[in-house]
């Protein structure tokens, strides 16, 4: 039975009716207002009075000023994202198939036209999230990609986000967030032309912008506070642990880690060795928050620590237990996994070449992470020849007649006797 040293005292909660409420008098008030909502919103949120739309010098002014080292940082992780990105794309050959003689289905896959990634740039300015969000999109096919991110505490968009955009290829940038941000890029307002797609994590304001307008405007799924189960036996390392649960509680005081460690000494030692880390680290309050909140520490066997994973479907598994493989074979929900001790989630959300933009809140267990194949739409065709139309048409008939569907059986009859 599991035995729990320290369980979460606050469970995540949903959007609220005042969050909701807000969002939609300001998708409603942007739908009638248009342009003019928007740079209302912007002021009385944000204190923003500039321009909207980033320049192309301002982009490379911007990555002129980062040091060579971060350059170097953020071209091997743009490398490293596309090479993974750029394999996926190998899933989506088209392809006909025939189903009997006459009768060809077939199957392409092409691009939303326009999407927009959302870079937030609140508590943190992340662009390991444009990263993350625009070159899928461009592996994807998709001509035109808008990025956009709300202004810092200095009045502009957050330089690096700039640089990063820069680096990217991406020509079109927008000094813009919250819900105004979201509202204008899915309706379209003033000079920002409607797009097909939004992608990217928020903030609650952002994510239920998204949830709201979803419908009118392709999502990639509804972000919520970051989250990492780590799975450790004997053979873990407490300080490695210990600080793996610190880099997830550090997003935010929301932030949720677990950890199932079928040892009590390494249980222990990890706690301590976290108590030593919250002396040191400069983010110690947001963890200390994130981790007296929404912390959990049980001891359990393996196969009780894998049944619980597949029950919280988490963001991150972190898996820190000999033959990590073999475990993650009886894993069946998560946003993305870390196999072996010497792959901590930061990895991933850097450098590692997969994508850190996951489902949380047990979305896992019916949706997977953004990818590729975010951006890519289905299509199917189906061509039949005479042959085929005679062939199918008694069958097709009697089955529109038992649906009480006339005109659908009239169709196919007028094709019957072609043959």
């Amino acid at each position: 039975m599991m035995q729990f040293l320290k369980k979460a005292c606050s469970s995540q909660k949903s959007i609220s009716d005042n969050v909701n409420t807000t969002v939609s008098l300001i998708v409603n008030r942007i739908r009638d207002g248009g342009w003019k909502a928007v740079e209302e919103y912007a002021l009385a949120i944000d204190s923003y009075k500039g321009a909207f739309r980033v320049s192309q010098n301002e982009m490379d002014e911007a990555l002129q000023q980062l040091s060579l080292t971060t350059v170097k940082a953020l071209k091997r992780a743009i490398c490293n994202v596309r090479t993974f990105h750029q394999r996926q794309k190998k899933m989506f050959e088209p392809f006909f198939c025939s189903i009997e003689e006459g009768v060809t289905a077939g199957l392409r896959f092409l691009p939303v036209e326009r999407t927009a990634v959302y870079v937030p740039a609140g508590r943190y300015a992340l662009p390991s999230t444009a990263i993350m969000g625009v070159v899928p999109a461009q592996e994807a096919g998709v001509s035109e990609i808008v990025l956009l991110s709300p202004p810092t505490k200095e009045g502009k968009i957050a330089s690096v986000i700039a640089a990063t955009a820069s680096l990217l290829g991406v020509s079109e940038v927008w000094t813009l967030g919250g819900a105004h941000g979201i509202a204008a890029m899915a309706m379209g307002a003033g000079p920002i032309r409607k797009v097909d797609m939004i992608v990217g994590p928020g903030n609650a304001y952002v994510t239920e912008a998204k949830r709201i307008l979803s419908g009118e405007v392709g999502i990639d799924g509804l972000a919520g506070p970051s989250e990492v189960l780590i799975i450790a036996d004997d053979s873990a390392n407490p300080a490695w642990l210990a600080a793996d649960i610190a880099a997830q509680s550090e997003h935010d005081p929301m932030a949720a880690s677990t950890l199932l460690c079928t040892d009590k000494k390494i249980a222990a030692q990890t706690s301590n060795e976290l108590s030593i880390l919250l002396e040191t680290l400069e983010t110690a309050e947001t963890i200390r928050q994130a981790w007296e909140n929404n912390g959990t520490l049980a001891i359990c066997s393996l196969e009780e620590a894998i049944n619980e994973s597949n029950v919280r479907a988490p963001e991150h598994l972190q898996l820190c237990v000999r033959a990590p493989e073999k475990v993650l074979d009886k894993c069946m929900a998560y946003g993305a996994a870390f196999i072996g001790g010497t792959t901590p989630v930061p990895f991933g959300d850097y450098i590692g070449g997969t994508n850190h933009t996951l489902p949380t809140n047990r979305r896992a267990r019916f949706a997977g992470g953004l990818w590729t194949g975010t951006f890519l739409r289905p299509l199917t065709s189906l061509c039949i020849d005479s042959k085929g139309a005679a062939s199918l048409a008694e069958d097709g008939i009697n089955l529109a007649q038992m649906e009480g569907l006339k005109a659908h059986s009239l169709a196919m009859a007028l094709r019957r006797n072609l043959s």
